[in-house]
C-alpha cells in the first residue's frame, strides 16, 4: 500500500491556494518546518513539521504538511 509521501511529485494533484473562510488566494508565510506540541486527555503530542500560512484578507491560519509547495505570484 502506498503512503501519500511515496508518490513522485508529478503524480500529486496541484491546487491553487484558497482560504476556506474568505476564498482569498493571498497568504503570507508565518513559519516553515514548524512542529506543534500539546497535550490532550493526559497524552502529549508532537506534530510532523508543517508550513503555516496566514490569509492576508481575513487572518485565518492554514497549516500544511511539508509535501506542499508554494509559489509566489511573481514566480508564475
Amino acid at each position: 500500500m502506498f503512503k501519500p509521501y511515496d508518490f513522485p511529485s508529478y503524480l500529486l494533484e496541484q491546487k491553487a491556494l484558497s482560504c476556506p473562510v474568505c476564498q482569498s488566494n493571498k497568504a503570507e508565510m508565518i513559519g516553515k518546518n514548524v512542529k506543534l506540541s500539546g497535550e490532550f486527555e493526559d497524552k502529549e503530542f508532537l506534530t510532523t513539521p508543517m508550513t503555516i500560512l496566514r490569509c492576508v484578507k481575513c487572518g485565518f491560519y492554514m497549516m500544511f504538511d511539508n509535501t506542499a509547495e508554494f509559489t509566489a505570484e511573481e514566480d508564475l
